[in-house]
C-alpha cells in the first residue's frame, strides 16, 4: 500500500529544535510534507536563493556530461551535466554541510561530495533508485569500504519555467521545483521494498540546477 503523506507546517520537523539556529540560514526551514514508509521529506526555505545562485555561479564553468550512478543501466538513462566540489572548498560549503548535519542528525564524514547538476529542455533522469545495486568489482569494493547509500538529500537551485519535476513513482508524490527546497529521502536497505524509485522529469521550458548529498554508512573518503 503507498505511503501516506502527512501534511505539516512548522520551523522544524523529527526532534531538530530551532532551524533557524543554523548559521546562514535566512528564515526557519519549513515543513512541506512528509511521508513515514519510506520516509521522504520536503522542506522549504532550505537553501537561501544567494546561496542556490552562487552554488549555481560555481558550477556553471566546471560543468561536464554526468556520469551514471548507483542503479543506472547506461549513460542514456540520464541526459545533463554535472560538477562534484571538493570537501569544504569553500565557505558556503562547509556551511551547507554542517546544515546537512545539523537538520538529517547525520556525521558529514559519511556523506559524499556535494554535486550540482544542469539539466536544459527535453533532458531527463529515468526512473532508478540511488544506493548501489550492481555487483561488479568495483562496486563491492566502494560498498565495503565506504557502506552503502543509506539516504538522499536533494537540493533545488532554481525553478524551470515548465517541467522538472522529481516524481516518487512508489508513492503518490511529485515535487514541483522551488529554489531553496531539499527533498530528504531514506532506504535503509538497498531493494525495491525501499519505495524509493523516482525519475526526474524532462525540463519542459527553461533549465533546471539541482545539488545532491548522498548519505553513506560508513565515512567516506
Amino acid at each position: 500500500m503507498p505511503a501516506m503523506p502527512v501534511m505539516l507546517a512548522g520551523p522544524a520537523w523529527a526532534g531538530v529544535d530551532n532551524m533557524a539556529s543554523v548559521p546562514g540560514l535566512d528564515q526557519p526551514a519549513r515543513l512541506l510534507a512528509r511521508f513515514t514508509n519510506p520516509e521522504v521529506v520536503v522542506l522549504q526555505h532550505f537553501l537561501s536563493h544567494h546561496e542556490c545562485d552562487e552554488l549555481v555561479r560555481l558550477a556553471r564553468p566546471r560543468l561536464a556530461p554526468s556520469e551514471t550512478v548507483a542503479d543506472d543501466e547506461d549513460d542514456l538513462s540520464r541526459t545533463s551535466q554535472g560538477m562534484f566540489f571538493d570537501p569544504g572548498e569553500t565557505a558556503l560549503i562547509r556551511q551547507i554541510d554542517a546544515r546537512v548535519a545539523h537538520a538529517f542528525q547525520w556525521p558529514i564524514t559519511h556523506a559524499e561530495d556535494l554535486q550540482v547538476t544542469c539539466y536544459q529542455v527535453d533532458q531527463r533522469y529515468e526512473p532508478h533508485r540511488d544506493y548501489f545495486s550492481h555487483t561488479t568489482s568495483e562496486v563491492i569494493s566502494g560498498v565495503q569500504r565506504f557502506g552503502q547509500r543509506v539516504a538522499t538529500v536533494l537540493f533545488y537551485l532554481n525553478e524551470p519555467e515548465r517541467g522538472g519535476e522529481t516524481r516518487f513513482l512508489d508513492l503518490d508524490l511529485t515535487v514541483k521545483p522551488r529554489q531553496g527546497t531539499a527533498v530528504f529521502f531514506s532506504y535503509p536497505s538497498p531493494n525495491p521494498e525501499s519505495q524509493t524509485l523516482h525519475e526526474g522529469c524532462p525540463v519542459l521550458f527553461g533549465e533546471k540546477w539541482i545539488a545532491n548529498k548522498w548519505l553513506r554508512a560508513k565515512a567516506f573518503g
